[in-house]
């Protein structure tokens, strides 16, 4: 793999992945419009480079939003003491937490099901088109509801939604966001709700895949 392929595709990764046109899709149609075969004649590295340019994502969200995660994590840690929810922190600390459940579920039971069949340059237009326009149709809702009014059925219909983004060609901040603007969320509340719920995904995504591209073997 050449630096330029490596660098273009680390671009690519760091402008779509905080916008709502699929990062996973671009990272198929890219090389795929170049005519770059080498990820896809090497498949333990691809992998390993996959897991490398989600670790980059996750970096980048959590310094951005640390003080965001603090408090969301402290409020998890006195909701928990407590025995209870109180108050819009804790409150959005458990609806991402819940959120979180459906995509680590339809993940590791639909992970080779995903690899065998989805992800073809195809099928990623089609999706982006066809959630462009859901999202488009979403963002015309009115904006009802600030971040101190999420609840957790908001954070597991979000959640539910995310699911979808499994599928190559289907933006995770996209899809998040549509459904936050369903639900009536205001914008920058959607936006955020979906960058903060990115964190647990990738964290896990990331620590899952780099153990099993690590027992596999890393390549040369």
């Amino acid at each position: 793999m050449s630096n330029l392929e490596a660098l273009l595709l680390g671009i690519v990764q760091g402008l779509t992945e905080f916008l709502p046109i699929s990062s996973s899709g671009h990272l198929v149609l890219v090389p795929w419009l170049q005519d770059y075969t080498f990820l896809e004649t090497h498949e333990s590295f691809n992998k390993t480079f996959d897991v490398a340019l989600h670790a980059g994502t996750l970096f980048a969200v959590l310094v951005y939003f640390r003080r965001d995660i603090a408090g969301i994590l402290a409020g998890l840690w006195r909701s928990l003491r407590r025995r209870s929810i109180e108050g819009p922190e804790e409150r959005l600390g458990w609806a991402l937490a819940l959120g979180t459940i459906p995509a680590v579920i339809a993940g590791g039971l639909g992970e080779s099901f995903i690899e065998d069949h989805l992800g073809e340059p195809w099928m990623i237009g089609i999706l982006l088109i066809v959630f462009g326009l859901v999202l488009l149709v979403a963002d015309r809702r009115p904006e009802e509801r600030s971040i101190e009014r999420v609840t957790l059925r908001d954070g597991f219909y979000i959640g539910m939604a995310q699911v979808l983004a499994l599928a190559p060609g289907v933006s995770r901040s996209g899809i998040t966001i549509t459904a936050g603007r369903f639900l009536h969320l205001d914008r920058d509340t959607a936006a955020r709700v979906s960058f903060l719920l990115l964190t647990p995904v990738v964290a896990g995504a990331v620590v899952f895949k780099g153990y099993k591209a690590q027992k596999e073997g890393l390549p040369d």
